[in-house]
């Protein structure tokens, strides 16, 4: 069946809403994180702490994504949305103003990091699961696609707008301009109207049930199974490399602010270029071979940044590995939506949010290893393992996989 025009989704009111108010929120969100690693940078001189940030971010997702997923098959998911939202909004102007007062501290930096994790984990499964109740059935596989290109490419194009503002505006006011994104996204969602369909927010007894319930109807499923540990690859070797940025412009490529602002910028763009690519080859190509071919390349492009010497060269491969890095993730998380029937979608996407939150391992270490043997050699390690990871994983499930077709809906 022919899909149309790969944005033709936008046309519908309540979906474009949603969709610029997911951008809003993650690229304001994205824009903190960077500019916390560069302030825990220059409060600590330490490559470590600066990974610190994105673990005590991401550390919630291992204890509280299960039970956001069996919140968001159980509860309203456009109330969960927004009360996290509004919970960004509080957090990010309390960052603001202790930075206007000048009493920034590590403890403060982590501190308000871990509280958005909290509320990013809890609320991260029923803002994705929003989109079966906003779109028509037939137009379920684009709308899911473009939403992962809203995390994604933000992961990305939010550090990057971040990066180019710092040594305009200074740190504290671009911690101000961040927050002022998520207003409108909370406005936007609270604008929605989503269809109420029959099979949801019915999941029967008790929370940890649900949990259960949701974890074994992920594991039980091969194609859940592998994608899973696809996503895991990604997650713990080249995903981190963000938050070491801001050391390979201090001190590898000596590029200061503006230099970090430039690097992210070509990640962002090369995430929005892939973000938008994936959804344009749709299905045309099998998610196996597009995870390979997109997950070999960000482990290239990543190991050529950490060993150039050469600045240029630095741009041309960071954006690469943005651009392969966000085309990986976009595919992945498509198939793992629609390979779920929407009963208990909430609960296998709060799964692979899961996995995500494994990040903290990937950073910790990278950071570790950079404190031990430099950042160009702890990111090209991570990356050479990463490609070998990449490689095992559909070595795997071309082996062990039942002989079957991709879900596309």
């Amino acid at each position: 069946m022919r899909r149309g025009h790969p944005l033709g989704v936008l046309r519908n009111s309540q979906y474009r809403r949603y969709w610029i108010a997911g951008f809003t929120t993650f690229t304001g969100f994205n824009m903190q994180m960077l500019i916390r690693g560069w302030v825990m940078y220059d409060l600590t001189h330490s490559p470590f702490m600066v990974t610190m940030v994105t673990a005590a971010m991401m550390m919630p997702m291992l204890f509280l994504s299960l039970i956001g997923g069996a919140m968001a098959d159980r509860v309203d998911r456009k109330t969960v949305t927004i009360v996290s939202d509004v919970s960004l909004l509080i957090s990010f102007l309390a960052l603001f103003a202790i930075s206007v007062a000048g009493i920034m501290a590590p403890w403060h930096i982590l501190s308000v990091s871990m509280i958005n994790g909290i509320a990013f984990s809890l609320a991260v499964s029923s803002r994705q699961s929003l989109i079966s109740g906003l779109v028509h059935r037939e137009q379920l596989r684009t709308a899911v696609g473009l939403s992962a290109t809203t995390y994604s490419s933000a992961q990305i194009i939010g550090p990057a707008i971040g990066g180019a503002m710092l040594p305009l505006l200074g740190a504290t006011w671009t911690l101000g301009t961040s927050a002022i994104l998520v207003i409108p996204a909370v406005i936007l969602y609270s604008s929605l109207e989503p269809i109420k369909h029959t099979s949801v927010n019915s999941a029967q007894g008790s929370i940890i049930e649900n949990v259960k319930a949701g974890l074994s109807y992920t594991f039980k499923m091969s194609t859940l199974r592998f994608l899973m540990l696809g996503a895991m690859v990604m997650i713990l070797t080249v995903g981190p490399f963000q938050s070491l940025m801001p050391v390979f412009a201090e001190d590898v490529l000596n590029v200061g602010a503006g230099g970090l602002g430039v690097l992210m910028l070509a990640a962002g763009v090369g995430a929005l270029i892939g973000s938008i690519s994936v959804v344009a080859i749709g299905d045309s190509v099998g998610h196996e071979k597009l995870e390979l071919i997109f997950g070999l390349s960000a482990a290239a492009a990543l190991a050529s940044f950490a060993l150039s010497p050469w600045y240029p060269l630095s741009i041309v491969m960071v954006g690469i590995t943005g651009f392969s890095a966000t085309s990986f993730m976009v595919v992945n998380m498509t198939v793992v939506q629609l390979s779920s029937p929407d009963y208990i979608r909430g609960r296998v996407v709060s799964v692979r949010f899961l996995v995500i939150g494994l990040m903290p391992l990937g950073a910790l270490t990278m950071g570790f290893a950079a404190e031990s043997f430099g950042a160009p050699t702890a990111v090209a390690i991570m990356a050479g393992i990463g490609a070998v990871g990449f490689t095992l994983v559909q070595i795997a499930s071309r082996i062990l996989q039942p002989a079957q077709t991709d879900t596309n809906s």
